[in-house]
C-alpha cells in the first residue's frame, strides 16, 4: 500500500476499490462498540465539518457516544493547557487528568537514559497512566502532548478508545505538520516539493 503516493484518489473521487477487501468484509468490521464510534465520528464531522475546533469536536463526538467519564492523559510540559482542557470538559462531564510523571519513579529505576547525565530525572509512566484511568472506569481517554513512544505504550494499554488531542512537538509549538508546510524545513528533511529552491 503507497496511498499517500497516488494522485488520482478515486477511493475518494469514484468508490474505486484497490483492495481485495469488499463491502461485505467493511460492514462485518464495524460492529458493536466499532460501529457505534463510526457512527458518532460521522456525526461529528457531518454535523460540524469546518466550524468547531478539534477540542470541540471532542465533546460533542463524547456526547454523542453517550460517555459520562473522560480520562486526560497528559504531558507535564503542558500541565496549563491540560488544566484548561479539563476545566472546558468538566462542564459536561466527570473527568480525570493524569500526568505523565504520576508514581515519581527515577529513570534509573529502568535503566532509561536521561536528558541530562548525573541528575536525577522522574520517567513518564504511560501504562500507569492507563491504569489509573482504567481504575477510574472512563469511557473514553484523550491524550494531550505524551512524548513519541509513550503515546504508543498508553494507546495500547488503554482499555477504551483513545483519541489524541494534542501531539507533542517541542520544537514546532505541537504543530508536527509545521515540519512538512514550512519550505525551510521540508529542505532540512530532504522532502521539498519538485518546483521548491
Amino acid at each position: 500500500m503507497k496511498c499517500a503516493k497516488c494522485i488520482q484518489k478515486k477511493c475518494y473521487l469514484e468508490g474505486q476499490n484497490c483492495t481485495k477487501i469488499t463491502v461485505d468484509d467493511v460492514k462485518d468490521a464495524y460492529t458493536g462498540q466499532q460501529l457505534d464510534i463510526m457512527k458518532a465520528a460521522a456525526c461529528t464531522e457531518g454535523r460540524f465539518y469546518n466550524n468547531l475546533t478539534r477540542l470541540e469536536e471532542t465533546k460533542e463526538f463524547c456526547k454523542l457516544m453517550d460517555y459520562k467519564k473522560i480520562g486526560i492523559a497528559f504531558c507535564i510540559g503542558l500541565n496549563k493547557e491540560a488544566k484548561l482542557i479539563e476545566e472546558y470538559l468538566a462542564k459536561t462531564f466527570e473527568v480525570y487528568s493524569v500526568c505523565c510523571k504520576v508514581c515519581g519513579v527515577a529513570k534509573e529505576n529502568l535503566n532509561l537514559e536521561q536528558i541530562k547525565k548525573g541528575a536525577r530525572e522522574t520517567m513518564c509512566n504511560p501504562l500507569m497512566q492507563a491504569e489509573l484511568l482504567k481504575n477510574k472506569e472512563v469511557e473514553f481517554c484523550i491524550t494531550v502532548g505524551l512524548c513519541v513512544g509513550h503515546d504508543a505504550l498508553f494507546t495500547g494499554a488503554a482499555t477504551v478508545p483513545v483519541s489524541c488531542l494534542v501531539a507533542k512537538d517541542r520544537v514546532l509549538a505541537h504543530n508536527p505538520l509545521g515540519a512538512v508546510y514550512s519550505r525551510y524545513w521540508r529542505k532540512k528533511l530532504g522532502i521539498p516539493l519538485d518546483d521548491e529552491v
